[in-house]
């Protein structure tokens, strides 16, 4: 038994690979897009790609339910196409009303051990004719990722390709300062339990602040994921933290909704 099997859901071993194979050739799922901003300026610099499933039995699916299913199967390597190909498509929409965005997307253990990975970003940034720093991959800390996943060179191609990489969820997981070091961070994600709890204890506040001073240390931005207040937003701000994140800016929204709000921050931005 997997280590995945072993602690899947009763709801999440109810969902088969067969049925999400299914559910992608039948277009179920889509993409809502979180803006990233930046606190100085209170622009948008550039949105999360977060996948969403809308089943026809089963109605909306959280993303905990089918997203291991889809890493212990292999259903995992068309949904890296489907990734790419569908986020850098809607890209080029967003592009047309601010021409500096950029989008980032979630790559896990699975995906990077996948021997076509970089083949599928180099021609999904091709035929969307996109340069490569109009994308950025996050790799969540929390993720194992171990000397030999480092060491099988898709990270070393991601970086040649000039591609960001993101550390998402920073301060859940272990990693060493060398280790950052290693994967070339180009942005350091505060972990959301950080920002919820910044003024539950002035330690939090401490240790916000080291990570701050971690990434500047490092090269790299800093973005604090889950504002949600004027006062969470403004103590990061004051303290050195170069992005935000969260439902204080604006919650995941769909194409649909994002491109006429996208248009209205242009406006405003404009009219400064």
């Amino acid at each position: 038994m997997s280590f995945l099997k072993k602690f899947l859901s009763p709801k999440q071993k109810a969902i088969t690979a067969e049925e999400l194979s299914t559910a992608l050739k039948n277009n179920e799922f889509t993409f809502y897009y979180q803006p990233e901003w930046d606190l100085k300026t209170n622009r948008v610099i550039g949105v999360e790609a977060l996948m969403r499933w809308e089943s026809p039995s089963r109605g909306f699916v959280p993303p905990m339910d089918f997203i291991p299913i889809l890493e212990q199967s292999g259903v995992i390597h068309k949904f890296t196409k489907f990734l790419f190909n569908q986020t850098l498509s809607d890209l080029t929409k967003l592009l047309e009303i601010q021409p500096d965005l950029f989008v980032a997307v979630n790559l896990s253990i699975c995906q990077l051990q996948e021997n076509d990975l970089v083949d599928i970003i180099k021609k999904a940034l091709e035929a969307n004719h996109l340069d490569a720093s109009r994308l950025e991959c996050e790799l969540t800390e929390s993720q194992e990722l171990t000397d030999e996943l480092l060491s099988n060179g898709v990270l070393d191609e991601i970086a040649k390709m000039k591609i960001p990489v993101s550390m998402d969820d920073f301060g859940s997981g272990y990693s060493s300062y060398a280790r950052l070091k290693r994967l070339n961070i180009s942005k350091l994600k505060i972990d959301l339990e950080f920002t919820r709890t910044l003024f539950d204890d002035p330690k939090n506040q401490s240790v916000v602040a080291s990570i701050i001073q971690l990434g500047h240390d490092l090269g790299s931005p800093v973005l604090a994921e889950g504002i949600e207040t004027t006062e969470q937003q403004t103590w990061l701000k004051e303290n050195g933290c170069d992005y935000g994140q969260g439902y204080w800016f604006s919650r995941a929204l769909p194409m649909k909704q994002l491109i006429p709000f996208l248009t209205q921050k242009c406006q405003e931005m404009k009219q400064k």
